[in-house]
């Protein structure tokens, strides 16, 4: 089903114009996409080629090849490209079964099926796999499309095309031709071009969905930033606006983050905001109280350096974002990191919605005394004792709310002046 704004359907772009879309995607390649939202990979950089290697695919198939080769080397995340409602490269998920999972929930990145779902969602702006399993999209693709078996071999497979491998269906690649494809092999590895497994091979599916142009809309442009809880994304700056897209499942979504603007004020958990971001890759706006982060999100620009979109950033000054030294704020916030000290627990309390962090001392003493450290090193040198207070009543205190945002930071406390001191781990 399309979605609302998102026309485009089969125009198909003149053949002079199609050879300058293959120059550009090779172009801006590692640039476009390549933004710091998965950890430098230890493998080798692929060495194969990553392009469409057969003629004969539709122009939708050959852009979800060029979407899909986009993201080699990036690191592999085990649920990745799984946020309910929304493609895109996501936060990945432990796996129960598979040891080298543990740091997939350290990448936004893609699993295999999700770097397929994002390919074809890229090149037809429908999410035509949307949030399922390998196996589903085999047994019932819901799009339509055409099956190849097993027993057909490789011969009549063109680029695009969506390979299933192994007994039960247990992973999906996209063929690039001459015996190759592009995957998301398994965690601890890379997104990659590699020898398709054919005694592996189970069979194939070609979507016919027609493809838009363009695929990549300022091209090479803007910030991946993460989201966070379950945004409606909308066709305007303002909750009266028709919602296009919805997170259902709370999944963080790395997104593209062309400009901001100013429009409607929003309220969510105590938090006040009346700037939008324009996400090009979805065509649509989100609140930036969604967006981790502080209010106005650093390093994208106003949308007024884009007269297409428009709007500024005037007015923004007022809104609830981590000024260092402001009050905090409990509404949305968890406890990242904590200590003990002879019955007294010592917190460091964040909001991802703000990047805010203050420190907090919970069961103590009048005397007992509580602030954060902050470090732009990660913890080899800081700056101390920020937002220091103390118990004046009761147990309880905590600190002023500080600024968080691509720092780290930790919290500290004693037992009353000249006591012992703990500090909580960085975070």
């Amino acid at each position: 089903m399309r979605r609302p704004e998102q026309g485009g359907g089969g125009r198909r772009p003149h053949g002079r114009l199609r050879l300058l879309r293959l120059l550009l995607t090779a172009a801006v390649a590692a640039a476009c996409l390549a933004l710091p939202t998965a950890a430098p990979a230890t493998a080798a950089p692929a060495v194969d080629t990553c392009a469409p290697l057969k003629s004969g695919a539709s122009i939708a198939a050959e852009d979800a090849v060029d979407v899909a080769c986009r993201y080699v080397n990036w690191t592999y995340a085990w649920g990745g490209g799984h946020a309910a409602g929304l493609p895109g490269p996501s936060q990945g998920m432990l796996d129960p079964t598979d040891p080298l999972s543990l740091r997939d929930p350290e990448f936004w990145s893609f699993d295999c099926i999700g770097l397929v779902r994002w390919a074809w969602y890229k090149s037809t702006r429908q999410d035509i796999i949307s949030e399922r399993t390998t196996q589903s999209t085999w047994q019932n693709p819901g799009y339509a499309h055409t099956r190849f078996t097993k027993a057909q071999g490789e011969a009549p497979l063109l680029p695009g095309d969506i390979l299933y491998f192994g007994d039960g269906i247990t992973h999906v690649a996209l063929y690039l031709g001459g015996g190759k494809i592009v995957e998301a092999p398994h965690s601890g590895t890379v997104i990659r071009v590699a020898d398709a497994k054919w005694d592996r091979y189970q069979g194939a599916l070609r979507p016919n969905v027609p493809g838009t142009f363009p695929v990549w809309e300022y091209d090479g442009l803007g910030k991946h930033v993460k989201t966070w809880g379950q945004p409606n994304l909308r066709a305007d700056s303002h909750t009266g606006s028709a919602v296009n897209w919805r997170i259902d499942n709370g999944i963080s979504v790395a997104v593209r983050a062309l400009c901001q603007r100013v429009g409607e004020r929003a309220t969510v958990d105590g938090m006040v905001n009346n700037v939008w971001t324009y996400l090009p890759d979805y065509r649509s706006w989100i609140s930036n109280l969604f967006l981790q982060g502080p209010a106005v999100m650093p390093g994208v620009p106003s949308c007024g350096d884009y007269p297409r979109i428009g709007g500024t950033l005037d007015g923004a000054d007022s809104n609830t974002s981590c000024g260092d030294g402001t009050q905090p704020d409990s509404a949305g916030a968890w406890t990242a990191k904590s200590a003990t000290l002879l019955g007294r627990t010592v917190e460091l309390r964040y909001n991802s919605t703000t990047a805010c962090a203050w420190g907090r001392i919970i069961g103590g003493t009048v005397g007992d005394e509580v602030w954060v450290d902050r470090s732009s090193d990660g913890g080899d040198t800081w700056d101390p004792m920020l937002g220091y207070t103390t118990v004046t009543s009761g147990g309880d205190a905590y600190t002023t709310q500080w600024n968080d945002n691509g720092l780290v930071m930790r919290a500290c406390g004693t037992n009353g002046k000249g006591g012992s001191i703990v500090c909580t781990g960085w975070f």
